[in-house]
């Protein structure tokens, strides 16, 4: 992440927006993407009643797959479980927490004071144990990360849940000032406080140790939860610039017997960084251009490069493992080694592993490639490693190309856009290599939710030629255009567009405003396209001062994403599919004389990814269907299809 060391001057210019002439603006989000849980929270009490306690160790790095923690170990959260928000984490996945509910909006009862936002709760722990088996509870957190800073009065919060009594209780509290560099511990329960001056508070990580000995807490059904405080800055008078805020990252939270307070060491070897893209410059290209574009795109050879660390202070001998799954079929499984060497006490390991492979697809129109790697290690302590820290051993990346190119890696950590007096008819372009010929039929945009759905504007999706290395003529315009907001698991908005035939080198796609207010685009800060972004207030085209990557997508070829704006089920009155979203299995009610014969259903990507004969009233069944948003189509002998949504959640 490039853009970190911004964040200062970009929350002060955030504040001070007002005051300013028009100019591009960088903003902390006031949502991100994450499915709607409100079935699953609904079930959420039903399950955790019907599971048994967790037994001892409770440990959680947050590596695992997936956008939400574990529901083995926690109570269904909007606290989301990323690898891309936090810097330098112990090992790869934390959880993060900010000010933003589960549906993804920002707490609408958020004030100027600070007020419980995000809250993570375990499941039920058997903590039925006496206080001389030396229960202790540890875990890492780091306020900011490539988020923003919490307020001054903000803070992070540990309660624990007494059975006995049936109340929760303050045991752990954490507030940080940036100004003067202290971050602040207070542990309620023994009446104790510490101070910890640094000037890298949002790069580090700081380890929480606290004994449990209190009677109270020592008993079958003990819980515990974290949660942070947040309040809106008193500053940002313009509801569109009230943001996501307050941010804290989680890692490595661990409760178990036979502790002390120096047990301070893990013996694992882990993944600390994701999958580095292969790309140089695309995270995806259309797959129709892929072979054009291979040269550009990937070096010769092929670089599949990891970075894991020793947690502990042991000797490991670690083997590297590889995999390519090809998941549209076409070829097997490629797997290959990566060697083995010793890793030793605290050491962090950054290894390039150089390879060849031959992307091939069965889809004429896409291609799906999941890249896995592994680390098989022995350790010399007779000792087995627990199952619970096998999971940050593996790490994987999904490089996928579909029909347009990508410049950002999906995830926003702040929004862009132009705003301040002089900005109405300001315009902002991103370059783009087109490496083929092809028809350009639509475009993908990221808008950031805002508080009140202030950035609900108009715009005009604009595409420029490239002249001396700049935007040059206007060569397409859609006016009358505003953000709109998908059910689907992404914010990202599709629009199709007349469709114009591009040559084969650079073209600027983007917006040219309407208002002075912000549209608040997706900028994702890990991918660095600053060179190719450039905004036009006054008829001179200037680059960003930003490092990341204004989220937006050109389409190439076929559309087959559904526009945003057209509602499918249009064409299908009397269709409707329930429960919506589904967990493992939907039921569909049809309109009166339609008689269907099949049902499909489809992914974003266009694929099938079920088909069978219709059974009057019969379930259709959901399982192996990953979670994400579909079409259902339900055709009849005369080739009349019904279409429908549905959201596929686990």
């Amino acid at each position: 992440m490039k853009g970190i060391r911004y964040s200062s001057f970009l929350a002060m210019m955030t504040l001070h927006v007002m005051s300013v002439e028009a100019q591009d603006t960088l903003v902390n989000l006031s949502s991100y993407p994450i499915s709607n849980l409100s079935s699953k929270i609904q079930a959420s009490s039903a399950i955790s009643k019907s599971k048994s306690s967790v037994q001892l160790p409770f440990f959680d790095d947050f590596s695992r797959r997936g956008v939400f923690p574990t529901d083995e170990l926690w109570e269904v959260t909007g606290v989301t479980a990323n690898q891309l928000y936090a810097v330098n984490p112990p090992t790869v996945g934390v959880a993060t927490f900010d000010a933003v509910d589960f549906t993804g909006m920002l707490y609408p009862y958020l004030t100027t004071l600070p007020t419980a936002a995000d809250t993570i709760t375990s499941l039920p722990i058997n903590l039925n144990y006496l206080p001389s088996d030396s229960i202790y509870f540890s875990f890492y957190i780091q306020p900011k990360g490539l988020g923003y800073s919490p307020s001054r009065g903000d803070s992070l919060v540990v309660e624990f849940y007494s059975p006995m009594e049936g109340a929760w209780v303050r045991a752990w509290s954490a507030s940080v000032n940036f100004a003067d560099s202290t971050l602040a511990f207070r542990n309620h329960l023994e009446r104790s406080s510490t101070t910890t001056h640094s000037n890298a508070l949002d790069r580090n990580f700081f380890r929480v140790m606290m004994g449990i000995t209190q009677p109270e807490f020592l008993s079958d059904g003990f819980r515990f939860r974290f949660m942070n405080y947040a309040s809106i800055s008193p500053s940002q008078e313009v509801q569109g610039l009230k943001s996501n805020c307050d941010h804290w990252h989680l890692d490595m939270v661990y409760l178990d017997k036979y502790r002390n307070l120096n047990d301070t060491v893990i013996n694992d070897v882990a993944f600390f960084k994701p999958v580095k893209n292969l790309l140089r410059t695309y995270s995806s290209v259309p797959w129709k251009h892929f072979t054009r574009a291979f040269s550009e795109e990937f070096p010769s050879p092929l670089e599949f490069s990891v970075g894991y660390r020793n947690l502990g202070d042991e000797v490991w001998n670690v083997t590297r493992r590889y995999e390519i799954v090809d998941e549209s079929g076409a070829q097997p499984d490629y797997l290959f080694m990566g060697g083995a060497e010793n890793i030793h006490e605290f050491q962090d390991v950054s290894y390039t592993r150089f390879f060849s492979y031959n992307f091939q697809s069965a889809w004429s129109d896409s291609a799906k490639f999941l890249l896995k790697a592994y680390l098989i290690t022995e350790n010399k302590s007779p000792l087995s490693l627990p199952y619970y820290l096998n999971f940050n051993d593996t790490i994987s990346y999904n490089l996928n190309f579909y029909n347009y190119y990508a410049l950002d890696d999906g995830t926003a950590e702040s929004g862009y856009g132009l705003y301040g007096e002089g900005a109405e008819n300001g315009m902002v372009a991103v370059r783009f290599q087109n490496y083929q010929a092809d028809s350009l039929s639509g475009v993908m945009i990221y808008f950031n939710r805002t508080y009140n759905n202030a950035n609900d504007i108009g715009f005009k999706i604009t595409l420029w030629d490239e002249r001396n290395g700049m935007p040059g003529n206007i060569i397409y315009q859609k006016s009358g255009v505003r953000p709109l907001f998908t059910d689907s698991l992404d914010r990202f908005t599709v629009y199709a567009l007349d469709k114009v035939e591009l040559k084969e080198g650079s073209f600027y796609i983007g917006w040219q405003q309407e208002s002075s207010g912000m549209l608040n685009v997706g900028f994702d800060m890990n991918s660095n396209n600053s060179s190719r972004t450039l905004y036009n207030l006054n008829g001179e085209w200037v680059e960003t001062r930003y490092n990341g990557s204004v989220m937006i997508r050109p389409i190439f070829g076929k559309l087959y994403q559904i526009p945003t704006n057209v509602d499918i089920q249009q064409s299908s009155l009397g269709f409707s599919i329930f429960p919506n979203p589904a967990q493992h299995h939907i039921r569909l009610s049809l309109p009166d004389g339609f008689t269907p014969k099949a049902i499909q259903l489809i992914n974003t990507a266009g694929h099938v990814v079920a088909s069978r004969p219709y059974e009057t009233n019969e379930l259709f069944y959901l399982e192996g269907i990953a979670p994400g948003f579909y079409m259902v189509r339900v055709s009849n002998d005369m080739g009349r299809c019904l279409t429908g949504k549905v959201i596929v959640v686990k």
